[in-house]
C-alpha cells in the first residue's frame, strides 16, 4: 500500500500558469487497483484534456518489508473523507435494441453503397450514348 499526499492542478489558455484545484493527504492507495479520471462542468458542450499526468514509484527504506496479501486486503481511502462502499461497475448488456440498432445501421449503410453505386452507372451510360450519338457533319 502507498500512504502519500496526492494533489491536483489545472491551466487554463495554455499560460503555464496552474492553480490547486485538490489536495488530499494519508492517501491509501492498495495494489491491483487501476487510475481513472473523469472531469464535468455540467454544461453539455464541454472539452477537458488531460494534458500531463505525473506518477512516482515509491521505493521501499532499507530493512522494509512489502506483504503483498496484506495489500490487496488494504481499502482505499484518504484523511479527511468518508468512507463509502466499493461498488464495482456493472457490465452493459447487449439487448435486443442494440442488435435492431446495428442492423439498421447497416441497411442504411447498403441503401447509400447501392444508391451512389446506380447514380454512377446511370451517369457514365449517358455519357456513353452522348459520344456514340455524336455526328460530324
Amino acid at each position: 500500500a502507498v500512504v502519500s499526499t496526492q494533489s491536483g492542478h489545472y491551466g487554463r489558455g495554455g499560460k503555464n500558469k496552474w492553480t490547486k484545484c485538490f489536495e488530499e493527504k494519508n492517501v491509501i492507495l492498495p495494489v491491483g487497483y487501476h487510475l481513472g479520471l473523469s472531469a464535468s462542468t455540467g454544461d453539455l458542450a464541454d472539452s477537458h484534456d488531460v494534458k500531463m499526468l505525473k506518477l512516482y514509484e515509491v521505493d521501499l527504506l532499507p530493512g522494509q518489508t512489502f506483504n503483498v496479501e496484506e495489500a490487496l486486503k488494504l481499502v482505499p481511502s484518504a484523511e479527511g473523507e468518508p468512507d463509502r462502499p466499493h461498488v464495482h461497475p456493472k457490465k452493459k448488456e447487449k439487448g435486443s435494441s442494440s442488435v435492431l440498432w446495428t442492423i439498421l445501421y447497416i441497411f442504411i449503410g447498403l441503401v447509400v453503397i447501392l444508391s451512389i453505386v446506380g447514380i454512377s452507372i446511370v451517369v457514365w451510360q449517358k455519357k456513353n450514348e452522348d459520344r456514340r450519338r455524336k455526328r460530324f457533319f
